[in-house]
């Protein structure tokens, strides 16, 4: 059975253009990728690992990759600009991403403009929070993914 999985990721690998054994470029330099895309590279070590009986799931989305760089970077700690921001969208300061995603939803829900229809002094005062909303999140996210 050994035989047919090594057969099986040898024929794996010829497909998606990797080679067994890594290139290494010319004058002793480290070696490259076989991959282009990150994601992919990781996802066929993770097969890798599993195929030698290894534990994937000790690989995490912070795990290093071959040449020991990082995958992903840990979140950065906000900029005091932003600290109107949380408190526009009512979550604390250096609150993760997925609360202020959540308060984000719950806060559009309870101010969207559509919801006061029928006063159009709430309309116009919900469409300026909806907007305040809106631009602190945006900020917020666009720091996160920075």
């Amino acid at each position: 059975m050994d035989n047919f999985i090594d057969r099986f990721a040898d024929f794996l690998r010829s497909v998606l253009g990797g080679d067994k054994e890594e290139d290494t470029a010319s004058g002793g330099q480290k070696p490259r990728s076989r991959f282009v895309d990150p994601d992919v590279e990781e996802a066929w070590q993770e097969l890798d690992d599993y195929m030698r009986g290894g534990d994937s799931s000790a690989r995490s989305a912070d795990a290093r990759s071959r040449d020991g760089s990082r995958t992903r970077s840990a979140p950065r700690p906000p900029n005091e600009s932003l600290r109107q921001d949380y408190a526009n969208l009512e979550v604390p300061f250096g609150a993760s991403i997925e609360e202020v995603r959540r308060s984000y939803k719950t806060l559009i829900l309870k101010y969207h403009p559509d919801k006061h229809a029928g006063d159009p002094d709430k309309q116009r005062v919900a469409l300026e929070i909806t907007k305040k909303i809106n631009a602190s999140f945006e900020r917020i996210r666009a720091h996160h993914e920075g």
